[in-house]
């Protein structure tokens, strides 16, 4: 993912060894990797898939589950961060699984078998020149989550300049050639709005709950979150978290 200024590059290399925990233990970053996994298991011929990219990988928590369900893929995580792809080298595994800094998503130049990008295209300003790349560096199968809905001021600060609409990207993707295989619009009530909200009242991601090292009453509280989100709230309709699995439409003969 290139960023758009210099101004949006200090602000992920300036924070994210401070995000690594929430983005193993939070609530929400559970909640999107449940529903990864939920997807992954619908690619019908998972272990032919031989290459995969997660771009805008950030510290890799999302980029590891991919070469843990991917068992026969070559797993690239790529992200402008240089301190992302600090964090995310934790998790590298030769040969299987590496990290790449990559400031102007040079990686799209090649091919994929399946490309995905996590809350990534809020961030984005040219969300369709990047998902067109996307979409023409897949052979298969394209990866995506991101928020739609209302979009709250503490989002701003984590560097979203958009929420989408409900059948914005899937429109978008069927003109490049793409059909569902599965849609998510999950999370009603308990992610969206109530934890949304919430995250509003307390600006997460930039307070001393959700920064830093978690503790076990951190960790306690997340996992009560996730239970809420998980087991408790809609997966295919209603909510705001968006996640689905898209793949290439083959010619008809």
């Amino acid at each position: 993912m290139p960023p758009s200024t210099q101004t949006e590059t200090a602000l992920y290399d300036e924070n994210w060894h401070q995000w690594v925990d929430m983005k193993s233990y939070g609530p929400a970053s559970r909640y999107l990797r449940a529903l990864i996994t939920d997807l992954l298991e619908l690619v019908p011929d998972r272990q032919s898939v031989k290459t995969a990219l997660d771009l805008g990988c950030g510290e890799g928590t999302n980029t590891l589950l991919l070469a843990q369900h991917l068992t026969r893929a070559k797993v690239t995580g790529a992200d402008f961060s240089a301190t992302a792809i600090s964090c995310a080298r934790r998790h590298a595994k030769p040969g299987r699984l590496e990290f790449t800094l990559d400031k102007n998503s040079d990686s799209l130049d090649s091919r994929y078998d399946l490309i995905t990008c996590f809350e990534v295209l809020e961030h984005v300003r040219d969300w369709r020149a990047l998902l067109a790349r996307m979409a023409n560096a897949s052979e298969k199968y394209l990866l995506l989550s991101f928020p739609t809905g209302k979009m709250r001021p503490f989002e701003v600060n984590v560097g979203h300049l958009r929420n989408f609409k409900k059948g914005e990207v899937e429109t978008f993707l069927a003109g490049a050639g793409y059909e569902p295989v599965r849609v998510f619009y999950a999370g009603f009530p308990f992610y969206s709005p109530l934890y949304r909200d919430l995250c509003n009242l307390t600006n997460m991601a930039n307070n001393s709950v959700s920064r830093g090292k978690f503790g076990r009453k951190q960790k306690l509280i997340s996992a009560v979150g996730y239970f809420f989100f998980r087991h408790l709230s809609t997966r295919l309709s209603k909510g705001d978290r968006f996640a689905g699995l898209f793949r290439r439409r083959q010619p008809e003969n």
